[in-house]
């Protein structure tokens, strides 16, 4: 006897199934999302990866190339100081005073980063691409020091979205991989920071020091069109507001069908509801914090121990980080305090630069492995023993080479495995919790930069490199009083 054929089943309604799956297939595809397993055909299951990984791979390699391509600005520019000095017959000083003011503006507007929420990452960034390309042309054609000083200060003022925008849109895009991930865009930072002298050199050499800064306007340009044309919407872009979108597939990897652990789970939406078989939905890990939108407020999450203990750690550390006091002394102690040849100098802030690139990327897979807090104490302490040794080190230009690797990868992975630690204590940090982050940590820590350089007059560069060393193990203090031990070896969002 044949069991009774219901409303909705038997071979009638198969097609009418299988058209609304592609429907839903089509839409999802559209929205940037993953279909679900059941609802792709038979056939393609086992060999259609997820639109989503492609897309999150993409906005991984876009965010990593446009912050090399921020830092061409800097990089470059400094190729280009002696020459402007001795063209307007300006000093050091001057010049000095002219890079604090900018850096302090750049680092301190970086707090107005959560007013732009409401604006997509790829137009915030490209915008500050195409403006400091022409900051840079303002550069080059001006006629006295001071019009020079201005365009300096100009492109500080538009440069800064890219930490607080770039790190909040891949933080929130990946939050079981956030280490890694920030770790590949400090790591993009230092290659564009390594690639850019050589060819602003060439290009100075061939055609004057204006020139150059019209080639580097015209690559920071290029930039912001790649940016616009090429990064992501954020996940939520489809309804959600941006900085506050939708945890996808992280770099391709399958999320678990769960509903109480990780922080994103794929979810059925409520037949009728929305049109769309399958979504992706934010999940809270029990007892995890909120964000800081949904706690009380971005003000009432930054005051909370934890947080506030990852701030004062930041501007301490600031005192030896790698994109600031080690980026500006290590040359100046090569030449001027061991006055070491001038190539031999290029060839071992070379050798640290290119270390600096790789450092990041360990350093972010270590920790999303063995956990963030745990990995950022360890590499605090590493990297003071190394900086100390550097300093103490002496003229053998092997052993200046071998501890230039180890301060290229440890002085500069210390920021991402702060940035991620700072993501997890707010359950995945949106764009004004960063904004404040890189203000403080970077815009008050740049004041270090001074305090160094009055450090090396007054008692040599050896000990200018100890007090680098000793930022680095008070803020590993900080980390390890304020940070219980058991929630050290946690990966959050892992």
């Amino acid at each position: 006897m044949s069991e009774p054929v219901t409303e909705g089943q038997g071979p009638s309604a198969a097609p009418e199934d299988e058209g609304e799956r592609a429907r839903q297939r089509h839409e999802a595809q559209a929205a940037g999302e993953a279909p679900a397993a059941q609802d792709r055909p038979a056939a393609d299951r086992r060999r259609v990866r997820p639109a989503g990984a492609r897309s999150d791979r993409r906005a991984v390699a876009v965010m990593t190339i446009a912050h090399g391509i921020q830092h061409f600005y800097v990089a470059g520019l400094a190729i280009t100081y002696p020459f402007v000095v001795a063209e307007f017959h300006a000093s050091y000083a001057v010049l000095g005073l002219w890079l604090s003011a900018a850096g302090v503006l750049g680092g301190l507007l970086q707090a107005a980063a959560g007013l732009l929420r409401r604006a997509s990452a790829r137009t915030v960034l490209a915008v500050q691409d195409l403006a400091m390309g022409g900051a840079s042309v303002l550069g080059a054609v001006a006629g006295a020091f001071p019009v020079f000083g201005l365009a300096r200060v100009l492109g500080s003022a538009v440069s800064w979205p890219q930490h607080p925008v770039g790190s909040a849109y891949l933080a929130e895009r990946f939050p079981k991989r956030r280490a890694t991930v920030l770790s590949w865009h400090t790591a993009g930072g230092s290659l564009g920071t390594a690639a850019v002298p050589l060819l602003m050199s060439a290009v100075l050499a061939a055609a004057g020091w204006r020139w150059a800064l019209v080639a580097l306007g015209a690559a920071l340009a290029a930039g912001g069109l790649l940016i616009r044309l090429a990064l992501p919407p954020e996940r939520g872009a489809a309804g959600d507001a941006p900085g506050r979108g939708t945890a996808g597939p992280d770099l391709g990897m399958a999320v678990p069908e769960r509903r109480t652990a990780g922080p994103a789970v794929a979810r059925a939406a409520p037949a009728g509801a929305s049109g769309r078989a399958w979504s992706w939905r934010p999940a809270r890990r029990r007892g995890a914090p909120e964000g800081p939108a949904r706690a009380g407020g971005l003000w009432r999450q930054l005051r909370r121990r934890e947080v506030a203990a990852v701030l004062a750690a930041g501007t301490i550390a600031a005192g030896g980080r790698g994109l600031g006091t080690l980026s500006t002394y290590i040359p100046a102690y090569l030449r001027s305090g061991l006055r070491l040849p001038t190539l031999t100098v290029g060839v071992l802030v070379t050798i640290v630069l290119a270390a600096s690139i790789a450092g990041p990327v360990f350093g972010g897979v270590l920790a999303d492995r063995f956990g963030r807090a745990r990995t950022l104490i360890v590499t605090y302490v590493a990297a003071a023993g190394v900086l100390a040794a550097f300093g103490y080190a002496g003229r053998g230009v092997v052993v200046l080479a071998l501890l230039g690797v180890a301060v290229g990868v440890l002085g500069y992975a210390e920021s991402p495995l702060l940035q991620a630690v700072f993501s997890d204590l707010l359950g995945g940090a949106a764009r004004g919790a960063f904004g404040v982050f890189f203000a403080i940590s970077y815009g008050v820590g740049s004041l270090w930069t001074a305090v160094i350089g009055w450090v090396i007059t007054a008692a040599g560069f050896a000990t200018a490199f100890a007090v680098m060393a000793g930022s680095f193990v008070a803020a590993a203090l900080i980390i390890a009083l304020a940070i219980p031990r058991r929630r050290r070896g946690a990966a959050h969002g892992a």
